[in-house]
């Protein structure tokens, strides 16, 4: 789920998001990383999401 901070507005997943926001905007808000939240269930685009797992999974394999 997806979460727009300043509006408390839900959606289920990004493509929702970037049909209510236009791609372009969104993808803005993406790179910014102050006014969405993404929660554990889906996956971001951005760089941030792949090293958090990763970090996860490294910390699980010890």
């Amino acid at each position: 789920m997806i979460i727009h901070l300043p509006t408390r507005r839900q959606f289920v997943n990004r493509k929702e998001a970037k049909i209510y926001f236009g791609t372009a905007y969104y993808y803005k808000l993406e790179r910014e990383k102050r006014d969405l939240l993404f929660t554990d269930n889906v996956q971001s685009a951005t760089n941030e999401y792949c090293q958090t797992t990763s970090n996860k999974q490294d910390k699980q394999n010890k």
